[in-house]
């Protein structure tokens, strides 16, 4: 191939340009984004004043492509005027590779070694917070009316088609502790693998995907990381409230935009729906938002009856002489509401109650085993908006005091009772209390808390009182 540009003068050879057009680039863009998606381009040939440049996967062209290729002409147009047009295109395998990470990199086992489903082996799958459960598949998972969308839109993405593009991208499967969501997105890996065992599957927690970006960045080789997702045709993401930190998301957002673009279907679970998601950019909120968002509803009486059969049918593959009554699931359903979780955990201290102490398993006996469980109430899930408006109302002050910068004891005093409020009765983090405080930082908040807890030791009014303020948002 031609990478030479015949002058009136002299012949250009475009390979002896490369270096200073990159040295251009790199001050251009900073070493960080250069080194992430730039350093294994080359240059492939020209033709015709068209300079094609070669990078080693789809995914980096794609990205390259929809925000540098006003950069790259540039770059290269400013070194060689007889430049007209740059082109990208993706290296053949046999292709040589210079300034490149070895194929057989490892710097990140906590991602390589995670969910890849290769093709030799899917034993070894997963080395993360959420590991691939061989139980957790569509055969076993119980439909009802409040998981019947994201059912079967889970079902629909792990049978794709060649011939019919991504419906949805992303799908984002949302709903509360213990539903079904990390189920959902094992089945997907299992059966689009037992489907298409060439497709490449990486399943990961959002924690995991942090914590490895991080080292990725501390060990200055974020290509390594990249290149876990270079050719993945199916990412799931699971727990995506937990992905925390501007770098981190930024990182996310390119990685989603580049398997989006390359039509490589990307699923996605969390607590909340994404407009809800306060930790994350409002871009990342509306990427997330892009596709199809799939609520899964707290469990109904029936959908926590089938768990409890399907619970009690793996238990009696195992053994065969515990009997359990139908009267006993009834209970069961109808007491324990919280999660699939609590009734799969009611169910195995009932069981092993019976094994221990040889009694029949009635409706008596279960009660009494599950006795700490059904005492509990099933608080409401409280939001921070719930403790502004409730702070807001108590104290007779606006919310928009709250979260201004004002320092007026009338409104400091209540705006760390509502920090403190967030934190025992909500499932937020410190830096995310801050931010729905009026963009305060964690350490704020924290000492916010720390104050009122000591008030609350010494003051038995003011106990009193917060106590009061607590119960009402239970309510």
């Amino acid at each position: 191939m031609d990478t030479t540009i015949n002058n009136p003068n002299k012949k250009i050879n475009v390979h002896d340009r490369w270096a200073k057009v990159s040295k251009n680039l790199r001050i251009q863009i900073g070493d960080d984004l250069y080194n992430s998606w730039f350093a294994r381009m080359e240059v492939h040939s020209i033709e015709n004043g068209t300079l094609t440049l070669s990078l080693p996967t789809l995914f980096l062209k794609s990205w390259i492509k929809s925000r540098y290729s006003e950069k790259l002409a540039e770059v290269w147009k400013q070194e060689i005027p007889e430049i007209n047009h740059v082109e990208l295109r993706v290296r053949n395998h046999g292709e040589k590779i210079k300034n490149s990470a070895s194929d057989n990199d490892s710097s990140f086992p906590g991602i390589q070694n995670a969910a890849i489903l290769e093709n030799n082996d899917d034993s070894s799958l997963m080395n993360t917070s959420s590991p691939l459960d061989r139980r957790y598949t569509f055969n076993n998972y119980v439909v009802g009316r409040s998981n019947a969308l994201a059912h079967a839109a889970a079902m629909r993405v792990s049978q794709p088609q060649k011939s019919i593009p991504v419906e949805f991208n992303p799908l984002y499967i949302h709903g509360p502790v213990g539903t079904g969501k990390t189920h959902l997105l094992n089945a997907i890996a299992w059966e689009s693998k037992a489907r298409h065992p060439d497709r490449k599957i990486l399943f990961l927690s959002a924690v995991r995907f942090m914590s490895s970006f991080v080292e990725a960045v501390k060990s200055k080789d974020t290509i390594s990381f990249k290149k876990v997702f270079a050719d993945v045709d199916l990412l799931l993401i699971d727990d995506m409230q937990f992905l925390q930190g501007k770098s981190v998301q930024q990182e996310f957002c390119h990685i989603f935009n580049a398997l989006d673009t390359s039509k490589h279907q990307i699923v996605i679970a969390g607590d909340s729906a994404p407009s809800k998601l306060e930790m994350l950019d409002d871009r990342m909120r509306s990427r997330l938002s892009g596709g199809l968002v799939a609520q899964i509803g707290p469990t109904d009486f029936d959908i926590r009856r089938g768990i409890l059969e399907k619970k009690l049918a793996q238990t009696l593959r195992g053994n065969t002489r515990i009997e359990i009554s139908p009267s006993v699931l009834d209970f069961l359903a109808r007491r324990i509401q919280s999660s699939g979780r609590e009734l799969e955990g009611a169910m195995n201290r009932i069981i092993a109650a019976h094994s221990l102490n040889k009694r029949p398993i009635t409706v008596e006996e279960a009660a009494l085993s599950i006795q700490d469980l059904i005492s509990e109430e099933q608080n409401r899930q409280i939001m921070i908006e719930d403790v502004l408006r409730t702070i807001s109302g108590h104290f007779n002050v606006t919310k928009q005091d709250i979260l201004s910068s004002r320092r007026h004891k009338t409104i400091v005093y209540p705006r760390q009772i509502g920090m403190y409020l967030a934190k025992v009765l909500t499932t937020r983090s410190l830096p995310e209390i801050g931010r729905k405080f009026g963009g305060r930082d964690h350490t704020t908040v924290l000492h916010a808390v720390r104050k009122i807890e000591k008030l609350i030791n010494t003051d038995p009014s003011i106990k009193e009182s917060i106590e009061t303020l607590g119960n009402s948002l239970k309510e």
